[in-house]
């Protein structure tokens, strides 16, 4: 089955956040720029990648301090000096892929139901939504904050489902790496792949039911 059709044959659609349905990587970037300023340390290249962008905010700090050899113990300065950064920012930089308003005024109009899982925090989650003028869109957003564990931990996609009050065979998660695509597995719930997201390789080697490269692939013919 295409993409197009398996996402028109569910209820309920559960996007990712990051790389899924916003390009978020400009913003993220230039807040640990300004953390590790703040804190004496080697800034990112303008064209770095971020790396686990999939993941918590501590993990993504994680991976930024062991590429240049940052001692754990400046993990917390770090990341207060991010959150205050990314959020003075107001996600400025951070712009809706081409075609997602498209696909959510299309499944909106057919009576579908929409959510948010993402593993950025909650909060962040719905500042980002609201300044991209989609957050009206969702009837509930989890963030990695909302539950105990992040994706690929099924707890926060069950949670999400459960919020809907949808079955998982009525739903459908479309993200961009490979954590999305595990726990969408691990709940039972159809997985389509955003490939010009963030997840590169590795989100390509897990299962997936569909995979496209562009919004307009998944409006229905």
């Amino acid at each position: 089955m295409s993409a197009a059709r398996l996402v028109a044959s569910r209820k309920a659609l559960i996007f990712d956040l990051d790389g899924t349905l916003v390009d978020t990587q400009p913003d993220i970037r230039k807040a640990i720029n300004g953390a590790l300023r703040d804190c004496g340390f080697e800034e990112m290249a303008e064209d770095a990648k971020v790396p686990n962008l999939h993941a918590t905010l501590p993990v993504i700090l994680s991976a930024v301090m062991e590429q240049r050899g940052i001692c754990t113990s400046s993990m917390e300065a770090l990341r207060l000096s991010y959150i205050k950064h990314y959020r003075g920012q107001a996600h400025a930089g951070s712009v809706i892929y081409p075609g997602v308003m498209e696909l959510l005024n299309a499944h909106q109009d057919r009576g579908g139901i929409m959510a948010v899982c993402t593993n950025k925090n909650r909060a962040d989650a719905l500042n980002v939504l609201e300044r991209c003028n989609i957050l009206p869109f969702f009837q509930y957003v989890t963030g990695g904050d909302t539950t105990a564990h992040p994706k690929p931990h099924p707890a926060p996609l069950a949670h999400t489902l459960q919020q809907l009050q949808t079955d998982s065979a009525d739903a459908i998660l479309i993200g961009d790496t490979h954590a999305d695509a595990l726990c969408a597995q691990s709940v039972q719930t159809g997985f389509v792949l955003h490939v010009a997201g963030y997840g590169g390789q590795k989100a390509l080697d897990c299962p997936n039911d569909a995979q496209f490269h562009r919004y307009s692939e998944l409006q229905s013919r």
